[in-house]
């Protein structure tokens, strides 16, 4: 999980409970026969278990399936769900950081059949670039240009960036809008719409306002989780499996209400 310190300026942000225990937890891709994503939570300087399946694979995307509405919230921010679903996800997640990459490849599939699929949760995703990461922000415009075309267009892109993103993590960053470009093609999006979005600063400036959200809420990393507005304490979790457990706690424990 990639970690970054709390700055920025205050705006409306779902409330954080102010005893939160702040906790930071570091992803690093470690190569041995294949490659793992390793886990390290300094809390106490305790080294976290290396989760038991790999990364992303540089596979296109599976379909999600096509009963799973998307949409976009009031203040421009994608969704995977019933709009009216009585508990509301939100992850606070870098497209760069291997964590982010990681849970969305992993985990992901399963927390949609349980949640998402079953109307159970509207599942929002905040851009939280890390500033650590030279292609986070690009990353971010690439998904809200496919979403410019369509709700369901962005969650692709969402997908394919994640599942690609050892391929144009590495890339500097005046090439990787090209490989962005590439993947939209694939994505059979319009070429010239999503080429001329790529330049557009005002997609910037969505994702650089997204970012300072995130930081005025003092979270501690990548990936965070809020469920109705609380961030969700992970501050002991060794794993993603493990945080991915404390979210699906969270939202038991908010359903009952």
């Amino acid at each position: 999980m990639s970690q970054q310190k709390p700055r920025g300026r205050s705006v409306a942000t779902p409330a954080v409970p102010t005893k939160l225990r702040t906790f930071y937890i570091v992803f690093g891709v470690i190569v041995f026969i294949g490659i793992a994503v390793a886990a390290y939570i300094s809390l106490g300087g305790t080294k976290a278990a290396t989760p038991s399946t790999t990364g992303p694979t540089g596979t296109m995307p599976t379909t999600r399936s096509a009963t799973i509405p998307t949409g976009k919230t009031d203040d421009g921010r994608y969704f995977l769900g019933k709009a009216d679903a009585p508990v509301t996800v939100i992850e606070y997640a870098d497209y760069q950081c291997p964590g982010c990459g990681f849970y969305a490849t992993n985990l992901k599939a399963p927390f949609e059949k349980d949640f998402i699929e079953t109307g159970k949760v509207r599942f929002i995703f905040h851009d939280f670039p890390l500033p650590m990461h030279a292609n986070a922000v690009s990353a971010a415009v690439a998904a809200r240009c496919a979403g410019e075309q369509s709700t369901a267009a962005y969650w692709q892109m969402h997908d394919m960036l994640y599942i690609n993103q050892r391929q144009w993590s590495v890339l500097a960053t005046s090439e990787v809008n090209s490989q962005f470009a590439t993947y939209a093609s694939q994505l059979s999006l319009d070429a010239p719409t999503y080429a001329k979005c790529l330049s557009d600063t005002a997609v910037t400036d969505v994702v650089v306002a997204n970012q300072k959200a995130s930081n005025a809420l003092g979270l501690p990393g990548t990936p965070s989780f809020a469920v109705n507005g609380m961030v969700v304490d992970a501050s002991d979790a060794k794993t993603l499996q493990d945080i991915d457990a404390k979210v699906r706690a969270a939202i038991a424990a908010a359903a009952s209400k």
